[in-house]
């Protein structure tokens, strides 16, 4: 069975793992319009799973930090 979600925005995505770190970071800064619009350009015109959004959330925080202008969260 598959069931498509449509979102406005990552604000209600249930992140878990590391990904719940970036997302709640990304919400105490105030970049979640920022950070919708950075996911939907990086899987644009796919229709990402769950576990895809999860996986670009918490893999690629340094890549959505650095996009973000978050410079004092990358790693060296």
């Amino acid at each position: 069975m598959e069931y498509k979600v449509e979102l406005s925005s990552l604000e209600g995505f249930k992140a878990w793992a590391g990904a719940l770190d970036t997302l709640n970071t990304v919400r105490e800064r105030g970049g979640m319009d920022d950070l919708t619009t950075i996911c939907e350009e990086i899987f644009c015109g796919d229709i990402p799973t769950e576990v895809q959004i999860n996986d670009w959330l918490w893999f690629d925080s340094d890549f959505i930090y650095q996009a973000l202008g978050y410079e004092d969260l990358l790693e060296n």
